[in-house]
């Protein structure tokens, strides 16, 4: 797929890391778009369960996003997806989402948050009413930075990883791009 976009910044974590909070703040502070990857792909059209994590077709999400993408984002200015670089299929494998999403996002930054994995698991039971395995969790978490890295080699975009309590890196990168 060829590059759709010239224009997102893409920031990805395992759910509960805080990365919508953290999407936020920093649009908030650099005044930049800010968008949620299941908000434009419209989950909950898709799902029955919103809060279940299992994506049952990793390629037709992906599709949606990229679609929902084309709907949303304008020339100019810079925009701020908040998503994931791996995801639950059914069973709860963890598994990439594919790299051709993020050429045709053609992202001018890649970012990650990560964290603590018992406050993540605890953050995301809490906010979904059930229960997540600390491995699956741990595995996802480790998925994503390995995924992350090898993407911003296979991209060539520049990677900052940061955490709920430290996100400066982030900033920084982001501030350089508008």
């Amino acid at each position: 797929m060829a590059a759709l976009f010239s224009n997102i910044s893409f920031i990805g974590g395992i759910h509960g890391v805080g990365k919508s909070t953290i999407c936020k703040d920093l649009c908030s502070q650099l005044d930049i778009q800010y968008l949620s990857a299941s908000e434009v792909l419209k989950w909950v059209e898709i799902n029955v369960d919103a809060k279940n994590k299992k994506v049952e077709d990793i390629s037709l999400t992906q599709d949606r996003l990229i679609n929902g993408l084309l709907n949303t984002v304008k020339k100019g200015g810079l925009y701020l997806l908040d998503g994931h670089y791996c995801l639950f299929n059914k069973t709860e494998n963890v598994m990439r989402v594919p790299i051709a999403t993020f050429e045709a996002i053609n992202p001018v930054s890649l970012h990650l948050i990560t964290g603590d994995v018992d406050t993540i698991k605890s953050r995301i039971e809490q906010r979904d009413s059930r229960n997540y395995s600390y491995e699956a969790l741990q595995n996802m978490q480790e998925q994503e930075i390995a995924y992350a890295k090898e993407l911003s080699i296979k991209l060539n975009v520049k990677l900052s990883i940061g955490s709920e309590k430290d996100y400066s890196e982030i900033y920084s990168s982001l501030k350089s791009k508008k």
